[in-house]
């Protein structure tokens, strides 16, 4: 089961700016910062944590989709693209469990939706669009 009202606004509220500094200080070193490659990567990216930390999956699945392509377009090797998972969820769960170890249920909310996010990038279902099953195995 997957949070939602105003447990989720929280989780919201503080993990998408980090999520967005992980994934500029991730792809820097592989697309120029100023280019317009660079940013079309970290908003796709961006975009689908977003619809992750949501609990959109489906979204989630088309931005999978349209990152793999926009990360090949750029010359990448998908498996890149969960590295950056990767690391913005190790982020993600190191944070958390510093910052809210005394807030038990906020912690609790936290672990859950990213305990929901990580199965969800390491899932086995067969997805309907190739680059993605690639995406998704590099996850």
């Amino acid at each position: 089961m997957f949070i939602e009202g105003q447990s989720q606004r929280v989780v919201l509220e503080w993990s998408l700016p980090i999520v967005h500094d992980c994934l500029r200080e991730f792809y820097v070193q592989y697309v120029p910062l100023r280019s317009a490659g660079f940013k079309q990567l970290t908003q796709l990216h961006f975009t689908l944590w977003a619809s992750l930390v949501r609990g959109d999956f489906e979204a989630a699945r088309a931005d999978e989709a349209k990152l793999a392509t926009t990360a090949a377009s750029l010359g990448l090797d998908v498996a890149i693209c969960g590295a950056a998972n990767r690391y913005v969820a190790a982020e993600l769960l190191d944070l958390s469990l510093r910052r809210f170890r005394r807030m038990p249920e906020e912690s609790k909310t936290n672990n859950q939706t990213l305990l929901a996010i990580l199965m969800h990038l390491n899932r086995n279902a067969a997805p309907s669009h190739a680059a993605a099953t690639v995406f998704r195995q590099a996850a």
